[in-house]
């Protein structure tokens, strides 16, 4: 969905003859014109800004960056992967990125930031119930951005918007899945939250590694288990 979104976007850019530097039109307009929501279409800006190709500047507006017009990107370009590949490419992102990532939110974190995130995962347990996977992406999604942000590095939180950023196919899978298997991924939340309270960060990455490698059952990818074995074994 990102992916076709961008490439609107950036035909209206062109039409425009926008230049790096400049700023587009307001989000209401360009949410029109792509015929999304305000929201979605912030979450296409948000998704952009933590790839480099915006900046957003409260109060001004977008601004468009040199990358925004360089497409050559696997995943937003013309080069078209399977969703298969985008798929494991995600998975092996999530592995190796997202332990070390609320690792350091552990050390980092406010008490603020806690909050939201509790806040975050009631909203996911809730999402569960609606049986619609795009909501329980979107609160997972939310759950790590918290996460993310919390840790102070805005490249932190790019990783997190780049493994997100075309719609997190795995996620499909999830009420395919047995109700034992949707448990276990959730009480992995659960988990990494409490971890993060008690501010054990040794851990909040144990308890991360092990919600990939449960992620990656849900969908029956057969990537993981080489990783897990040259790099962490599973907390048990």
């Amino acid at each position: 969905m990102l992916n076709d979104l961008f490439k609107q976007l950036e035909a209206i850019a062109q039409s425009l003859g926008l230049k790096p530097g400049d700023r587009f039109p307001a989000e209401r307009q360009l949410a029109a014109e792509l015929n999304v929501s305000r929201n979605t279409f912030r979450r296409l800006l948000h998704t952009l800004e933590g790839r480099g190709m915006v900046e957003i500047k409260k109060g001004s507006g977008t601004f468009l960056k040199p990358r925004f017009f360089n497409t050559l990107d696997p995943y937003w370009g013309t080069e078209k992967r399977s969703a298969r590949k985008v798929m494991a490419d995600q998975m092996e992102s999530v592995f190796l990125f997202f332990p070390i990532i609320v690792e350091l939110a552990c050390h980092r974190m406010t008490t603020a930031q806690l909050d939201l995130l509790q806040k975050s995962n009631v909203a996911l347990s809730r999402s569960i119930f609606t049986k619609d996977h795009r909501k329980v992406w979107l609160e997972s999604l939310s759950f790590f951005r918290i996460i993310a942000k919390g840790t102070g590095n805005s490249v932190m939180s790019g990783i997190v918007e780049e493994i997100f950023d075309v719609d997190m196919i795995p996620f499909d899978h999830f009420f395919k899945a047995t109700q034992k298997s949707r448990e276990e991924l959730f009480g992995d939340h659960v988990n990494i939250l409490n971890a993060l309270i008690e501010k054990d960060c040794t851990k909040a990455r144990q308890v991360t590694q092990n919600y990939a490698v449960h992620l990656n059952r849900i969908i029956g990818n057969n990537t993981l288990p080489d990783l897990q074995s040259q790099f962490y074994k599973e907390d048990t």
